[in-house]
């Protein structure tokens, strides 16, 4: 027979069920499903096996063994979106996971209602684009914030093996962050760690051998997990080309992501010491380089180095980078303090204009990020207000220490992120994420029921949720109109990228070769895809016979395999060689009207005449052009 408290828990996990499936039978209503950025349909491409034909663990940024498992899962049903549901089910699941948690720390239904609320209000108020569009990168930074809240909340007790099994979950969400996006999860590590040394450090006595066996217990089996999944990786891509290609991936993404270019002109000197000629920097500078086999691993280390050299040296060779203790940065250590500054001045701002009602007066820069920016702050001036002004003694110093805390390792990630110049919303959206959930879940334990007078408890209980709500309503009006602004962008940019893809598809026997630059996005919204059709939830993950001719996973053996599938060695020669022995055409794609002077001097410089000839015209089904089809025909030949 079921006893009292079995059947609470029950009911509390039920309830949060039914939460959680009313959030997204709300959801999938009124919005689809969407990938946020072609990042993550070349993921989904590559473990569904529509990019090689065949599904593979190998998607190079998520580690090796979670690609395995849902490489599994399209080899058994291809047609099911498991990359697109796997991402939707972690998201949903943290949701479900903290509403549990909600209706356990709340005593009654009316406050477990008003703190579930709470949660919907936020995730609509503040987070609906991250919940519909969906960014593996975003995903991590949920787990993670679902992690430090459900660790952060969990009760208390003595018992090492009782406090472990509490946690267990907290830690396979950090586990699972790790492997979705290593590097999200060790950015938003300290956040946890000062977690746990909060604490720690809030236990009755610090110094037991028992609070040292629960928590270094639990530190040392996720950095076991973590090393566990991170070595099985390494192995997986230990093979002669796969380590070749990582090293040439780790250049390339230190190059565009953190370094930049430098011109060639001012460079010129060093470029033609490493056989780099200006024809194939064009091809670097626009994205085009896996045209060039030339440009290989250690061309590219080559130039990183350089740089970092010139750095040093304190020689500008015209990416701006400067040199601070011996990092390498975009900016630095006082640049990175001035435009952080700027940042926080620029979020008071908003504050001020929002509280006097002169929206008029909004910053021209504010934007979804600075709504969530705004919610943070407002946050630290609720926890201020509820959890520090009324207590006294250690619990005021330890609620002041804990806003310290937090303040300094914020600090500490922003600048960097300032430093390298890395700050897209991918990456500062769970940061924000992660902040504004690790308060809310101080600012709920230390709210319990601790007080002498009870009224006061409840007063400041419901001030707190109230607050939140809120704050989140602010914002609540302004998320649906910027998301329904951007589902319009999307479907403007998805009738383009469709007929690219059908009219790929109706002529399966060519291979397509597409111009970076006019494969990312049409008037500022990204080529796409949904997660899930219109009508079903099945979709299309038949290989795909176009590639683009740039972009992360250029040169790996997944691009040799991709091309030998259709008897083809490598680009260049695909695009001009002589096709005799090979019944595959290829033809190369292009925006309308994009100049492609620099692929005639890229193949002039090698001594090939050739003349991008118009075969054909991409238009979608309201006739409008999308792109053109192009063939390199030899001049002087038939």
């Amino acid at each position: 027979m079921m006893d009292d408290r079995t059947g609470k828990k029950a009911v509390r996990v039920c309830g949060a069920i039914f939460f959680t499936l009313l959030l997204v039978l709300f959801l999938s209503v009124q919005f689809e499903f969407y990938y946020d950025l072609n990042d993550d349909t070349m993921i989904k491409d590559i473990l569904s096996g529509a990019y090689t034909g065949n599904p593979s663990g190998f998607c190079i940024q998520m580690l090796y063994p979670l690609g395995w498992c849902i490489a599994l899962f399209y080899k058994a049903i291809p047609t099911i979106p498991w990359y697109g549901l796997f991402l939707c089910l972690c998201q949903f699941g943290v949701v479900f996971l903290v509403a549990v948690r909600l209706l356990g720390v709340t005593r009654n239904f009316r406050t477990g209602l008003m703190a579930v609320a709470a949660e919907a209000v936020l995730i609509l108020g503040l987070f609906l684009r991250e919940f519909v569009i969906i960014q593996y990168s975003v995903t991590a930074g949920i787990c993670m914030t679902g992690s430090v809240f459900l660790f952060v909340t969990a009760p208390k007790t003595d018992k090492p093996s009782v406090f472990f099994r509490r946690n267990l979950p907290p830690l396979l969400l950090v586990v699972l962050a790790f492997l979705i996006r290593t590097e999200v999860c060790i950015m938003l590590l300290p956040f946890l760690l000062f977690a746990g040394l909060a604490k720690w450090f809030c236990e009755e006595k610090i110094f037991t051998s028992a609070n040292f066996k629960k928590y270094m217990t639990l530190i040392v089996t996720a950095l076991l997990c973590m090393a566990a999944v991170y070595s099985l990786d390494m192995l997986a891509y230990k093979g002669t080309e796969w380590s070749s290609f990582r090293g040439f991936f780790d250049a390339r993404t230190k190059l565009y992501d953190f370094y930049g270019l430098p011109p060639y002109e001012k460079n010129r000197e060093f470029y033609e010491s490493v056989g780099l000629s200006q024809e194939s920097y064009a091809l670097l500078e626009n994205y085009n380089f896996a045209l060039d086999e030339s440009i290989d691993t250690w061309r590219l280390e080559a130039i990183v180095t350089y740089q970092e050299e010139m750095a040093r040296q304190h020689v500008d060779v015209g990416t701006g980078l400067v040199n601070t203790f011996g990092f390498v940065s975009k900016n630095s250590f006082g640049e990175a303090v001035w435009l952080y500054k700027n940042q926080l001045f620029h979020d008071l701002q908003a504050i001020a204009a929002l509280v006097s009602g002169k929206t008029a007066q909004l910053p021209e820069a504010f934007s979804a990020r600075s709504v969530i920016s705004i919610a943070v702050i407002a946050a630290y001036v609720i926890y201020f207000c509820v959890c520090f002004v009324p207590e006294e003694g250690k619990m005021r110093l330890a609620a002041g220490l804990k806003i310290a805390g937090i303040l300094a390792v914020r600090c500490m990630i922003w600048l960097y992120l300032y430093m390298v110049d890395r700050l897209p919303d991918r990456i500062t959206v769970p940061l924000l994420m992660m902040e504004l959930v690790l308060i809310a879940g101080f600012g709920i334990c230390d709210m319990v029921p601790r007080h002498r007078d009870r009224t006061a408890f409840r007063a400041a209980r419901f001030l707190f949720y109230i607050l939140c709500v809120v704050t989140a309503l602010i914002a609540f009006g302004g998320n649906l109109q910027d998301v329904a602004s951007e589902y319009k962008s999307r479907a403007a940019a998805d009738e383009r990228w469709n007929a690219m893809m059908d009219y790929c598809r109706k002529n399966g026997n060519n291979y397509y070769i597409i111009d970076v630059y006019s494969s990312t996005s049409y008037q500022g919204a990204p080529y796409s895809e949904k997660i899930f059709s219109e009508k079903s939830i099945f979709v299309d993950n038949t290989y795909k016979n176009y590639d683009v001719c740039g972009g992360w996973a250029v040169k790996s053996p997944l691009t040799r395999q991709k091309l030998a599938r259709k008897g083809l060695k490598d680009i260049q020669g695909a695009l001009c060689g002589a096709k005799k022995d090979n019944r595959t055409k290829t033809y190369f794609i292009a925006a309308p009207d994009k100049e492609l002077g620099w692929l005639v001097q890229y193949y002039e410089k090698r001594r090939i005449s050739v003349e991008p000839k118009r075969v054909d015209q991409i238009r979608t089904p309201s006739s409008a052009a999308a792109f053109e089809v192009y063939e390199l025909k030899r001049k002087g030949a038939g």
